[in-house]
């Protein structure tokens, strides 16, 4: 039995109780460390960079020769669903991927009949160019230093880009209207999500870009405040902001951060756009700050000019590189940053810039380090501890059930949510009436933050999920030929004699858990108890299926990684 197998034996038969309860597990755990087998390690590696599970055959040749793994490895960063990694990655900060009405623009002129879900895709647009730095191997400076953008049709419906490709194609784009080369930070949608309102004077909009970029969070710092002061007077607070000590230690910096993002309406909301094209870009507002904070544009006391100015200066400083560490490790490894392993990110925070800035090689030496491998302790073998075991998130079981089954747990729900069609919906994906949320992910307003245990509620939908792709999946296999079958390669969907259904066990074992096993050990032995129970209790072998096959996708190892 594998150490993963171990650690969740305490399990149930194809239940979630034992591990879903279990704390979040930290890494770098206390030594000694016990690292993942080949095998394991390949799994965990596949789900963290593309987001399911590898084939049989990828298995079999990590078993067969471990150093077929980073190989494996780069394959992977290849693959499609990698580029979906780096969005999610990067929403981790910028909260970009929501689907808050209020953040959705009007369904008026060309948008009169748009989708919720066409309209959603507007506020990926800076995510979009993250992505496409990244799978193509550019600098990954250029996600603040880039002269273009992406659009698909609905973007440059939205903002008036040129688009040559089909309306669902994303494509490398330019600003029209004279713009400055700052990737992300001359993002429409990017100050859409995160407005300035009232005298906040765009530092929370220079926050994000601190917090996002340089790992540098204002809100962090260890700062007495100063009660005494009224708030609620804008000339007492301009006052405090510059002569308080303990305001004056954060807004020396911030406020001549925040005099950059001018150029950029401090408040747009669907109900001030009143026609298409829209632009948030106002550059005859640049000079603003000096009747507001009246602090000139300043990057930690240099002087950089203009917003490509400050693009330059994030990308040149060290704390770009090693927060890009930071933010990489911690998502891949579901490990807060507080917690990362300082010299580890030193380690990598070299190779990244020995490496052209290049975060394919960062994602590489991430997966292939013994900290993303680790997986327990030997002082912890012995209570069954979940240390180092990691937790889908709901988009990671969203293209795991989609590269098993060859379909998305979806509805073609007609309803309207404030008068905008929803089209399609994933409901692993969408919030307003899926279950992201539930599911332990994150709505990027309310939510912000992933889970990484297992609750009641993300148990439910995990398995609410399972039981609906099984049985699609079963349906599927049951009426097509066998070249077109998905799952069901070891045997018929009506097979119930007992060395057929233990050779299709084996094969779904492998698929769901990446774990390869023998046709007569506890874990297919287990589940053909179940199967054959089922078949009893129904006398249907397709019946039996289905819910054996539903246990499999909800189990905990198949969960976990």
């Amino acid at each position: 039995m594998s150490s993963l197998a171990r650690r969740c034996a305490a399990v149930s038969a194809l239940t979630l109780l034992a591990c879903t309860e279990q704390p979040a597990p930290p890494l770098p755990t206390p030594s000694p460390l016990v690292l993942l087998s080949p095998v394991e390690r390949l799994a965990r590696a596949s789900l963290a960079v593309r987001g399911y599970r590898p084939s049989l055959a990828e298995l079999e040749a990590v078993a067969a020769d471990p150093d077929r793994l980073a190989a494996l490895v780069d394959e992977y960063l290849r693959a499609p669903e990698f580029g979906d990694t780096i969005r999610d990655l990067h929403n981790d900060t910028l909260l970009m991927d929501l689907e808050a009405p209020k953040f959705i623009y009007p369904n008026l002129g060309p948008f009169a009949d748009a989708t919720y879900a066409q309209l959603r895709a507007i506020m990926q647009e800076p995510l979009r160019l993250i992505e496409h730095v990244v799978v193509t191997g550019r600098p990954y400076t250029e996600i603040v230093t880039a002269p273009y953008t992406m659009a698909n049709g609905t973007v440059a419906t939205a903002f008036g880009l040129p688009h040559a490709g089909a309306a669902e194609v994303w494509e490398v784009t330019a600003w029209p209207d004279g713009r400055p080369a700052a990737g992300i930070l001359a993002s429409n949608a990017l100050y859409q999500r995160h407005v300035s309102a009232g005298d906040n004077y765009h530092r929370g909009r220079a926050n994000l870009i601190s917090r996002a970029l340089l790992c540098h969070d204002y809100l962090d710092s260890d700062v007495v405040l100063d009660t005494t002061i009224n708030l609620a007077d804008p000339e007492v607070v301009a006052e405090a902001v510059t002569k308080n000590p303990s305001c004056a230690s954060c807004h020396q910096t911030l406020d001549p951060l925040a005099s950059y993002f001018f150029t950029f309406a401090p408040k747009d909301y669907p109900n001030a756009i009143t026609r298409y094209p829209y632009s948030g870009y106002k550059p005859r507002f640049a000079e603003q700050w000096r009747t507001t904070n009246k602090r000139p544009p300043m990057y930690f006391g240099a002087a950089p000019q203009g917003l490509a100015g400050l693009a330059r200066a994030i990308a040149d400083d060290p704390r770009f590189a090693r927060c890009a560490a930071q933010r990489f490790t911690s998502h891949l490894t579901q490990v807060p940053i507080e917690d990362l392993d300082p010299a580890l990110i030193a380690r990598l925070q070299t190779a990244f810039v020995d490496s052209g800035y290049d975060a394919r090689a960062l994602v590489r030496a991430i997966v292939l380090s013994d900290a993303f491998a680790v997986s327990h302790t030997e002082a912890a073998e012995a209570a069954d501890s979940t240390v180092g075991l990691l937790r889908m998130r709901p988009r990671q079981l969203a293209r795991t059930l989609l590269e098993l089954t060859g379909e998305r747990w979806s509805t073609l729900q007609s309803d309207k949510i404030s008068g905008v069609p929803l089209g399609p919906v994933d409901l692993l994906d969408n919030d307003t009436i899926g279950y992201r949320v539930l599911g332990g992910g994150m709505d990027s307003y309310y939510v912000t933050r992933n889970q990484t245990t297992m609750g009641a509620t993300s148990a439910l939908v995990s398995r609410r999920a399972a039981v609906a792709l099984a049985d699609r999946v079963v349906e599927h296999d049951r009426t097509s030929p066998a070249t077109e079958r998905r799952l069901f390669l070891k045997a018929e969907v009506t097979d119930a004699a007992e060395p057929m259904v233990r050779s299709q066990l084996r094969y779904l074992l492998a698929r769901t858990a990446s774990e390869l096993v023998a046709e007569d050990d506890p874990r297919v032995d287990e589940a053909y108890a179940m199967f054959r129970d089922l078949l009893a209790q129904s006398g249907s072998a397709v019946r039996a299926w289905k819910l054996t096959l539903a246990g499999l996708f909800a189990d905990s190892r198949a969960l976990y990684y």
